[in-house]
């Protein structure tokens, strides 16, 4: 097993996604663009949020310079600005008008991959041999490698092909949502990911709320059915099923969640011993087992991990790994304009005759799945992921407070 093979993955997309983002942000301030941060409310929600969620980048620059692993904090700061860069491009014109041909793609290399995994799980192609020690499950990663990763953007993509299969006038389009919703859920199945089906679920949970209303009940009844009728049908998932079932009916929380608790005392510790500045963005790799071992010893309990094939070094929890890495401020100020991001997109649904009330309740839907999966995933911090939602975040806070024309309140 190659210890460096997630790097290995990892590297490439990483190193292409952000020099194109470079790339295009550069284009998009040498273009004629409107200004989206301009207002006639200083004080809406998404004002407030996108001062806080700039004070988080500011506070966590600060963390950075500041770090007790400076090198590390730096080098992991500048591509988190670079990331930061898709919100302003999610919010320009660029989205408004190339939004369907990007979304399209995203699901085009969603569906690839998740046929490649299916296929892997059969055994019927593998396009690279891996040597793992969990049977199958840790080989059906596709081109994206990661059966996490692939599973938390299988789970944004089928989300996506729900609410274009609900929303969509074309017969063309309908039918390959439908399609592509059956493909995205067979790969989640193969990958048997709990987290990216509780992300599937709570995603297509507000887009039945929001569509449907009082009657939300039936659709969701029969997608949870659809998922039970596939569980039951895959051994590989329903014995995944079972387990997780039987940590809950144990009290064993800590092997319910794939051992994940460690991870969370120590990211608490880091943000109780430096509450302010925390230790620096991407640090937590390097603090994790000397903090967990001082929570085991405080607890007189064991938090390891009997998983060979795991490792820490993110917290597998995107709310909880700000306050560690940038101190409490910054975690404050992110949590908060996340929250006014999507009040001010639920205003938006409010105004039931705007006639874009559709593309807002896609972007709240494939949003609160992202939100679901962060609670135990950090699908920020991985490009497959934070791409799409980065992008739809910044389009969200774009058209929150729109009137019914399409004006700004």
């Amino acid at each position: 097993m190659d210890s460096g093979a997630d790097a290995s993955f990892d590297a490439p997309k990483r190193l292409t996604s952000l020099l194109f983002l470079g790339l295009a942000a550069a284009a998009l301030s040498f273009s004629r663009w409107k200004n989206p941060f301009v207002s006639e409310k200083p004080s809406s929600p998404r004002n407030l949020a996108l001062l806080l969620a700039a004070g988080a980048l500011a506070w966590a620059l600060l963390a950075a310079l500041l770090s007790p692993h400076r090198t590390l904090a730096l080098d992991a700061t500048r591509g988190m600005l670079l990331y930061a860069l898709l919100l302003p491009i999610g919010a320009s014109r660029t989205l408004e008008r190339g939004g369907s041909f990007l979304l399209g793609t995203f699901l085009v290399v969603a569906a690839v991959n998740a046929g490649v995994s299916i296929l892997q799980a059969g055994g019927l192609y593998r396009p690279f041999p891996l040597l793992t020690e969990l049977g199958s499950r840790e080989s059906t990663g596709a081109f994206v490698g990661n059966v996490g990763y692939l599973a938390v953007a299988l789970s944004l993509a089928a989300v996506a092909a729900l609410a274009l299969l609900l929303s969509a006038r074309r017969p063309l389009v309908r039918g390959a949502s439908a399609l592509g919703a059956l493909l995205f859920g067979g790969g989640l199945l193969v990958n048997r990911n709990l987290t990216s089906l509780t992300a599937l679920l709570a995603g297509a949970g507000i887009l039945f709320f929001a569509f449907f209303g009082r009657r939300a009940l039936l659709p969701a009844a029969g997608l949870a059915l659809a998922l039970g009728l596939g569980v039951a049908a895959y051994r590989p998932m329903r014995e995944r099923v079972e387990d997780a079932l039987s940590a809950a009916r144990a009290g064993e929380w800590n092997r319910l969640v794939t051992y994940r608790v460690g991870a969370w005392k120590a990211a608490l510790a880091m943000a109780r011993e430096r509450p302010l500045l925390g230790f620096g963005p991407g640090t937590f790799g390097a603090e994790f087992v000397p903090h967990r071992l001082a929570v085991e010893i405080a607890s007189h309990r064991r938090y390891d991990n009997p998983l060979r094939t795991s490792s820490y070094g993110e917290a597998h929890c995107d709310y909880l790994q700000p306050f560690a890495e940038a101190g409490i401020p910054a975690g404050l100020a992110g949590l908060g304009a996340v929250a006014l991001l999507l009040v001010g997109l639920g205003k938006t649904l409010r105004k039931r005759e705007w006639t874009g009330r559709r593309e807002a309740v896609f972007l709240l839907a494939v949003l609160g799945a992202g939100a679901a999966a962060a609670l135990t995933w950090f699908p920020m911090q991985r490009p497959i992921s934070a791409i799409p939602l980065l992008l739809a975040a910044g389009r969200a806070w774009r058209i929150s407070e729109l009137q019914p024309g399409g004006k700004e309140s």
